[in-house]
């Protein structure tokens, strides 16, 4: 990606990409026509067909500038990486029109709803102020699936937190003391278990996991959607966590709080 972004920075070689792209696209026999075209002037336009049959991309046959075969594949390799840029950006970017959320109460069609993330769901509740708005697109009882559309604003969202309880190679196949201030600091937290020693850990400590597969994926975008997730796992895979929530956090504006505790 590093290529395009620099090319796009770069109004120098922007501009040699256009005088290729109308040498090869158009007839021109006159620096005048091929100036007026990319809105510049007659000297500008000279300077850069001096530098483009320099570098062997331009030459000039029978008194017709053309772009040489080097030139039109340097051409074309650099539309391509910049069509594969745009691409990329474009899912980036998607403008999401209409979703489904959950109706927090009766909803009307046509009601105005306020949007909010609740335990990592989208939640809508009709004549509610929020930072995000939609239409209900159908009537929903409370519970049911809703239809919005015409979404503007977002969804006020602050990460959860995670708790990553590392359970030491010792312990496996023992009864582990449960830790008082570990349960009552994550009481409400979704419970995530990550291998065998994972899952005994919650089962000596009285909880019950609901993620169980896919643990450390599953952690870290559950506290993207603003829910606070404790992780139980073995001692020698708390790094992996580790690595993937801070890979989250490298791209998040809003960082995971998150924190590494021996379970003993």
């Amino acid at each position: 990606m590093r290529l395009p972004m620099a090319l796009l920075r770069d109004l120098r070689a922007t501009t040699r990409l256009l005088f290729l792209y109308e040498v090869t696209t158009n007839r021109h026999t006159r620096l005048r026509t091929i100036a007026e075209r990319l809105d510049m002037t007659v000297q500008g336009a000279s300077e850069y067909a001096h530098g483009l049959q320099k570098d062997g991309l331009l030459a000039l046959v029978n008194g017709e500038y053309r772009a040489t075969k080097r030139g039109v594949d340097h051409l074309h390799d650099r539309f391509v990486e910049l069509r594969a840029f745009v691409e990329r950006a474009g899912r980036a970017m998607a403008v999401v029109e209409t979703t489904e959320a959950l109706a927090g109460g009766a909803v009307r069609r046509g009601d105005r709803l306020g949007l909010f993330m609740e335990n990592g769901l989208l939640v809508a509740y009709a004549g509610r102020t929020s930072p995000s708005t939609g239409i209900a697109v159908h009537e929903a009882a409370k519970g049911e699936l809703l239809g919005v559309r015409n979404l503007e604003g977002i969804v006020a969202l602050r990460p959860g937190r995670i708790v990553v309880a590392r359970v030491p190679p010792g312990s496996r196949g023992k009864t582990l003391p449960a830790s008082k201030r570990l349960l009552r600091e994550t009481r409400g937290f979704v419970v995530a278990a990550l291998d065998p020693a994972g899952l005994v850990a919650a089962r000596e400590l009285g909880l019950r996991p609901r993620i169980e597969f896919g643990a450390v994926p599953a952690t870290v975008e559950a506290a993207e959607r603003g829910v606070d997730v404790l992780l139980l796992l073995p001692e020698e895979r708390a790094m992996e966590a580790i690595q993937a929530i801070e890979a989250a956090n490298a791209r998040l504006e809003d960082k995971i709080p998150y924190e590494s505790v021996a379970l003993d």
